[in-house]
């Protein structure tokens, strides 16, 4: 007589069935992780790149001492180390940058000079400097007027635009002036696009 009741050997079959499968699972060489179990019964393997579906833990326990699968399982190991060690540098790199806020201005001039793109970057924004402090120093002084004639003419543009949108004038896309229709206008006032043109 079976355990569950009558005489059906069924149900104490499919009962062994699952406790040898749970028995045979642990003791096989893949982790818990490296597969999954489908709700069919059936188990696929996580590590491979194309996922087999596989019948048993029988079939799964094969699988797991296969050449691809091991050749696979020691790419992704290889890839986590990779990781691991950039996330180690970047710790690293930003560990550095924050104890280099606290030193003197020379001491990251001398470890931002031992990197070539920065020392080069950083010499010719210096020749630009020097040579536009030049150009306004110059004797002849026309450069000195040139460039205040400019800055003026900048600032009395940037006014007439700030009164135009004081005053409910918008920009589209093209950079033309328009109307805001939420806004009145007296019938006299100037048009941007003619007067800043």
């Amino acid at each position: 007589m079976s355990v569950f009741g009558g005489d059906s050997w069924a149900g104490e079959a499919q009962h062994r069935k699952r406790r040898i499968e749970d028995l045979m699972l642990p003791s096989s060489s893949s982790s818990s992780s490296s597969y999954k179990q489908l709700s069919n019964g059936k188990y696929a393997c996580l590590i491979c790149p194309n996922n087999p579906v596989l019948d048993s833990p029988l079939m799964l326990s094969m699988h797991g001492k296969g050449s691809r699968h091991i050749a696979a399982e020691s790419r992704l190991k290889e890839r986590e180390l990779m990781k691991q060690e950039e996330l180690k540098k970047r710790i690293a790199l930003s560990n550095e940058s924050t104890d280099c806020e606290g030193l003197s201005l020379s001491t990251r001039q001398f470890k931002s000079s031992s990197k070539p793109l920065i020392e080069r970057t950083r010499k010719a924004a210096f020749e630009t400097l020097h040579h536009r402090t030049h150009e306004q120093n110059d004797p002849s002084g026309d450069a000195g007027k040139m460039l205040a004639e400019q800055m003026m003419e900048l600032q009395n543009r940037r006014e007439k635009e700030l009164k135009f949108t004081a005053a409910g004038w918008k920009r589209d896309c093209h950079g033309k002036w328009f109307r805001d229709e939420n806004v009145e206008f007296d019938s006299d006032e100037e048009d941007p696009n003619v007067c800043l043109s």
